[in-house]
């Protein structure tokens, strides 16, 4: 789109002002009919008004406080012209109602809804009495048509009051729609954030000011071109009092904000900013953005800003509330990160405890053993020769372990069966039992994860059905129910304990199978215990 589309509404209003009275100058010197009385003072009138209007374009195309001053007045000098351009040009047929809906379009952009109601209401009270003081006289006098006149100038003023509260933004310079960056949690979001803002708003350098919740410590960043350095800043820095984005001019002292009505306010930049903070940044001219949030609160400079004018009010609050979103954003993928750190540390250090843990429980209970062997006469080396086989086994096993850990996804059911019976081997060697196991072998397709579950699931209940209930044997079962898989476990063990009505199990275990999304049950009966697990094949995110 081309550069004029993107022109502030100051540098709008102001181009627009100046060809009005300059098409007005030309319309009335071709119109030999026209101006219809005092064309001395009308030429004059004109001549000045348009000299006036290119003076406003060059004292306010890149200065935002002149503009801003200047605003008001100029407008009462355009009502002025308004009424003037009326009853010169025959009144209530006068060619120039076009200027009406400038100057309404003019106080929608510049003020709101308010203004511009007072200036409809203004001009068509003139506009009314300047019409019928020049038609008052003439034989033609044609009331209905000055109403039906009025009345288009009324509805036209209902829909630009409408505009100015309804439609109005700064749309004149390119609006960001959101930072144009994501969040890393390798990043500093303070950096990206100030970063982006300044891509988006196209300034040349910037600055930002934070502090995090709850810490008395201040750390700044400024950028100037391609440089980045950290910025010393005192502990009473983010003294300032603005409570949303304002226009700052330090060295020449002046500052504009907008209040909850969208007016323009003057304030002192220092004590808006904060005069520790302006001296650690060393902030000139620009846009201020304060920033408050749960996660901390700062204060972001934007300077060499191009075009800057009062439009970039409206921009920075929307740029504001876009780094308030990015911060929080890489607050919440910092704590998903963190929590996936710490559940996955959990799931290891579960895995080790009922891999390699139980098994070296399982060697010492061997080796216990063995020493009563030896107080017996018995050899050894036989019983030697099968630790030393089985410790070569779970070096496999945890080697397996690893393994799938980094292979793909899923495995079939047969695969899981395979490694279940291998375990069971392995359990009535290591704890001298008789550990049988039977499944439903298929080529159904499990996540990697189930089996590894499943895998710690039967090895744990092996070893507790032993060490702590005594058990001599052990009856293992697995079957495929569509959508779960159940796993039963059948030993001749002890009791576990009761807890009110029913028996609780291992806490491991029951951390375990919640964490799968599954259930575990534990019943009691004939001298037996019986725990049965069911787990989901897929979770509820299809994993």
């Amino acid at each position: 789109m081309g550069r004029g589309f993107h022109l502030s509404s100051a540098r709008i209003v102001a181009l627009g002002r100046l060809l009005l009275a300059t098409l007005f100058l030309l319309a009335i010197l071709i119109d030999v009919s026209q101006p219809a009385r005092a064309p001395t003072i009308t030429y004059a009138a004109l001549g000045a008004y348009t000299a006036l209007s290119a003076a406003l374009v060059a004292l306010t195309w890149s200065n935002w406080w002149l503009d801003a001053r200047l605003a008001g007045p100029a407008h009462a000098i355009d009502i002025a012209v308004f009424t003037l351009l009326v009853f010169v040009t025959q009144g209530y047929t006068s060619p120039y109602i076009i200027f009406f809906v400038f100057l309404l379009l003019a106080a929608a952009i510049r003020w709101g809804w308010k203004e511009t109601a007072l200036t409809a209401i203004l001009l068509t009270v003139l506009y009314l009495g300047t019409g019928l003081l020049t038609a008052s006289g003439e034989a033609d006098f044609n009331t209905r048509r000055l109403l039906v006149r009025s009345a288009q100038l009324i509805i036209v003023a209902l829909i630009v009051m409408w505009f100015g509260a309804n439609q109005w933004r700064a749309r004149f310079v390119p609006r960001a729609q959101g930072l144009p960056v994501e969040p890393s949690v390798d990043k500093s979001p303070i950096e990206t954030a100030l970063m982006a803002a300044m891509a988006g708003l196209d300034a040349g350098q910037g600055a930002i000011v934070w502090r995090e919740a709850g810490s008395h410590e201040t750390r700044a960043l400024a950028i100037r071109g391609s440089e980045r350095k950290a910025v010393a800043v005192k502990r009473l820095a983010l003294d300032g009092t603005a409570a949303g984005p304002l226009l700052y001019d330090v060295q020449r002292d002046r500052a504009l904000t907008r209040d909850a009505e969208r007016n323009l306010r003057s304030i002192d930049p220092c004590a808006a900013i904060g005069e520790s903070t302006v001296r650690a940044v060393g902030a000139t001219e620009g846009l201020a953005l304060p920033l408050r949030l749960d996660k901390g609160d700062g204060i972001m400079f934007l300077e060499k800003v191009r075009d800057l004018s009062t439009d970039h009010l409206d921009l920075g609050q929307q740029m504001a509330a876009d780094v308030a979103a990015h911060i929080q954003r890489h607050a919440l993928l910092k704590a998903a990160e963190d929590n996936a750190e710490a559940r996955s540390r959990l799931v290891l250090a579960r895995d080790l405890h009922d891999s390699v843990v139980q098994f070296l429980a399982g060697a010492a209970f061997r080796l216990e053993a063995m020493k009563r062997s030896e107080s017996s006469g018995r050899p050894l080396e036989p019983e030697l020769n099968e630790l030393k086989l089985l410790m070569m086994q779970e070096q496999g096993e945890l080697r397996s372990f690893i393994t799938a850990l980094r292979s793909g996804p899923e495995v079939t059911l047969r695969e899981m069966v395979r490694d279940l019976r291998s375990l069971a081997e392995r359990m009535s060697k290591q704890w001298t039992i008789e550990c049988s196991f039977t499944g439903d072998e298929s080529e159904v397709r499990i996540p990697s994860r189930l089996h590894l579950d499943a895998h710690q699931i039967v090895r744990e209940s092996v070893a507790n059905a032993v060490r702590h209930a005594g058990a001599r044997s052990v009856r293992i079962t697995l079957e495929n129910e569509t959508d779960r898989l159940r796993i039963d476990l059948v030993n001749d063990g002890a009791e576990y304990p009761r807890y009110g009505d029913g028996f609780e199990p291992p806490q491991s275990l029951k951390e375990r199978v919640e964490q799968a999304g599954g259930t575990v049950d534990v019943a009691r009966g004939m001298n037996v215990t019986k725990l049965s697990f069911s787990l989901p094949i897929r979770t509820g995110n299809g994993t």
